[in-house]
């Protein structure tokens, strides 16, 4: 199986679970034209539908859980599983800079010939912006490259709300980009 077949199988299972749920991390990135290589699939997942059932959908595709998750707030807290063929899978009630709320923007896009929720590439910038890793900085200028097309004003508005607008300024300013427009 592929990285690309377990993220489809995996957007399938939520939409039967009608699990409200985005794709984060490295693959969204990659879904916006970035050439980053990732080995692990994230998602962000409506908590109140992080539950057993959920646990044995993920189990019969072949992902096994690295907990035992004995109650349902582990599986919330540490949702993490390895795919038989050695993949990676991490589903989360929210990460630094991103939670399912009203207000977010999810962006439905075609993968594979299956429409599947990923969060949108300003949130991609802001989850970045928030870590604020080495790392996080160059994945997030290396987003700005390779897309180009953010919606400012969303930007701006969830910078603010997440306390990194000087951040995304410098990111963009890092990125040889027009800051005048973020002002």
């Amino acid at each position: 199986m592929k990285l690309r077949e377990l993220l489809s199988g995996v957007c399938e299972i939520f939409e039967e679970h009608n699990a409200t749920y985005a794709l984060i991390g490295g693959y969204s990135a990659v879904i916006y034209g970035s050439p980053y290589v990732t080995t692990d699939i994230d998602f962000v997942v409506d908590p109140k539908k992080i539950d057993f059932e959920l646990l044995e959908k993920l189990k019969a595709i072949g992902l096994e859980p690295t907990e035992n998750y004995d109650d349902i707030e582990k599986l919330r807290a540490f949702g993490q599983f390895v795919h038989k063929t050695g993949m990676v899978l991490h589903i989360f009630p929210e990460v630094s800079g991103f939670k399912l709320v009203e207000g977010i923007q999810i962006e439905v896009k075609e993968f594979d010939g299956k429409k599947i929720n990923v969060c949108s590439p300003e949130d991609y910038l802001i989850m970045r912006a928030s870590v604020w890793y080495e790392e996080d900085k160059l994945k997030a200028i290396i987003l700005i490259r390779a897309h180009k097309d953010f919606d400012i004003g969303y930007l701006m508005k969830r910078a603010k709300e997440e306390n990194v607008t000087e951040r995304i300024k410098w990111i963009f300013e890092k990125a040889e980009t027009d800051v005048d427009a973020l002002r």
